[in-house]
């Protein structure tokens, strides 16, 4: 007989056990090892972000380096809410959403700009919206006129 723990268990004793280095590291292991690549261990996270206590959502944005939820407007969504719930998050918070933003935001518009690929399929693939993927095209184009994509 196997006996299954929930991961929010597992989490919740990691965390009680771990430094968010030590915490961030094991789970990112773990996502890659679990049968559901991680699926359920990120619902925890996503769970914290939301009504979690303090330490919950730390350790939670330690997780995956802090990208959680399926699109880019919710995560940015969810994440303003835990930096108005938590003001001591703020400066992580945004640090994460400007992190993902300047290390797809390129690729994205490269993939339109240079490789020629429909928008509204590498709006999909990056989970954001055409206007978005249209604002951020619009902004490289007006920042680098004599440029087609980025390099």
């Amino acid at each position: 007989m196997t006996y299954r723990v929930p991961f929010e268990t597992i989490l919740q004793g990691l965390r009680e056990r771990l430094d968010e280095e030590d915490l961030a590291e094991v789970c990112d292991l773990l996502i890659w090892r679990t049968p559901d690549n991680g699926a359920e261990l990120l619902d925890v996270c996503e769970k914290w972000l939301r009504n979690g206590t303090a330490e919950e959502v730390s350790a939670a944005l330690a997780v995956n380096g802090g990208i959680h939820f399926q699109t880019r407007d919710e995560r940015e969504r969810e994440m303003r809410a835990v930096a108005e719930r938590f003001p001591q998050f703020r400066e992580r918070v945004e640090r994460i959403l400007r992190d993902w933003d300047e290390k797809q935001k390129p690729r994205a518009v490269r993939e339109v700009l240079q490789d020629g690929s429909p928008p509204s399929r590498v709006a999909y693939r990056y989970r954001i919206t055409e206007e978005r993927l249209r604002a951020w095209i619009d902004e490289y184009l007006r920042e680098n006129p004599a440029s087609d994509a980025p390099s």
